[in-house]
């Protein structure tokens, strides 16, 4: 089995996309956006590569389509850089990462089919996002 090494070699190339809402106090808030929660998730997957991280974005696409997140991960070389010279585009690395995610601690995990059944979900709407991504490209 291979497994994708994590670590750094990103950095932000623009400031964080933020909105406001307003709390039930009339306080305001400010808060990342849609778009940037999900540019942040597909960082963590590329800086961690921790099974959590493909959990919570597996979550945070679930709700909304495939096809609306893949038109916002293949734009996120305009937010984020490999400082490495020579490594491929962010977007064409987490595209890899999500069409087959091998976390650096996912023999940590429990095991048992309850868990396997889980992560394996997980694994299915990560793919459905890499294939959105690649059909995006096109």
């Amino acid at each position: 089995m291979q497994t994708h090494r994590a670590g750094p070699g990103y950095r932000r190339r623009s400031p964080v996309e933020t909105t406001n809402v307003a709390l039930p106090t009339g306080d305001r808030l400010q808060i990342p956006t849609g778009a940037e929660t999900l540019r942040f998730k597909g960082y963590l997957i590329m800086s961690r590569n921790s099974s959590h991280d493909y959990a919570d974005f597996a979550d945070l696409v679930d709700t909304m389509a495939p096809e609306t997140a893949a038109a916002v991960l293949a734009g996120m070389d305009r937010y984020y850089s490999c400082q490495a010279p020579g490594r491929q585009w962010m977007a064409t690395q987490l595209v890899g990462r999500l069409a087959d995610p091998q976390p650096s601690d996912l023999g940590d995990q429990s095991p048992g089919a309850d868990a396997q059944a889980k992560w394996e979900e997980v694994r299915r709407r990560c793919l459905s996002v890499a294939v959105a991504m690649l059909e995006e490209a096109r």
